[in-house]
């Protein structure tokens, strides 16, 4: 019995991978990873360092095909469980998937795409196109240009410093959007609050939704069409609102300013309000 506790417990210590390979003319890395969590770090070297741990039992896969390299990890029996940390060129684009596990993304000067099925996703960084999907677990994302689409079914979800187009949608859990500046913005949640913080651009579109939970919008300055629609909430705003016409207090139009930008507000049963304040919080 001595002799077998003490052979089960060789195989469970980690065996790892640490190896640095060329990208070639890849542009792209693609990770699927079934447990663990992914760290992925940039350096200006093309090149990939790869550090793994796992056991003795787990083989890691690296595939290059002419512009995507893939990295993969195969357990002899059961699932894989590897914790990755990759060191990849900054301009590189990564397509990053967990099944469970966190996963993190710094510095990254390229396309981003995360999937996890529950896990936390935190992303620094980001050009172009990002794209990030949880089904359980929160998300972070902040110093991202571009086309921004984020989607959490359940946890929290935090913006910042991000510039561009930002589409996000969720079911269960708080929007947190602070110094956000875009010209398109569509954010809805089903149970939560959205708070918005950044400046009401000319000629932009903003749409921000909640079934249950308060919607807040802070900019230093609005000039926008506004329509503000509620069920069993309230509005409430600093900025002088004149209303003309027959409005009805659950579903109301009015300009601030000059116009210029369409500003789309709702909350069946929550507070819709308008600040005044920096973009900065």
């Amino acid at each position: 019995m001595l002799l077998l506790a003490l052979s089960l417990s060789a195989l469970a210590v980690p065996q790892g991978t640490d190896t640095t390979v060329p990208v070639g003319s890849a542009s792209r890395l693609e990770l699927s990873s079934q447990e663990g969590t992914i760290r992925v770090t940039v350096w200006d070297r093309d090149k990939i360092r790869i550090q793994a741990d796992h056991d003795e039992d787990t083989r890691v896969d690296v595939d290059a095909s002419a512009r995507t390299l893939h990295l993969s990890a195969h357990a002899r029996y059961g699932p894989s469980e590897v914790d990755w940390r990759l060191t990849i060129p900054k301009t590189m684009a990564v397509e990053l998937s967990s099944m469970e596990g966190d996963v993190e993304v710094s510095g990254s000067r390229g396309e981003v795409s995360v999937n996890t099925t529950e896990g936390n996703i935190t992303v620094t960084g980001g050009v172009s196109r990002i794209s990030l999907q949880s089904v359980q677990g929160d998300v972070a994302l902040s110093g991202a240009n571009g086309r921004v689409e984020v989607s959490p079914v359940d946890g929290t979800l935090t913006i910042r410093d991000v510039t561009g187009e930002l589409e996000v949608s969720a079911t269960d859990g708080d929007l947190t959007l602070e110094s956000v500046d875009v010209t398109d913005l569509d954010a809805s949640t089903v149970d939560g609050d959205i708070g918005f913080s950044g400046p009401v651009r000319q000629g932009g579109r903003y749409r921000l939704s909640s079934h249950d939970g308060d919607v807040t919008v802070t900019s230093p300055t609005i000039d926008a069409e506004v329509s503000v629609s509620t069920f069993s909430g309230d509005f409430d705003s600093d900025y002088p609102v004149s209303l003309s016409g027959s409005q009805h207090r659950r579903r109301m139009h009015f300009s601030l300013g000059r116009g210029g930008a369409r500003l789309d507000l709702e909350s069946f049963d929550g507070t819709v309000a308008l600040r005044k304040g920096s973009a900065r919080q």
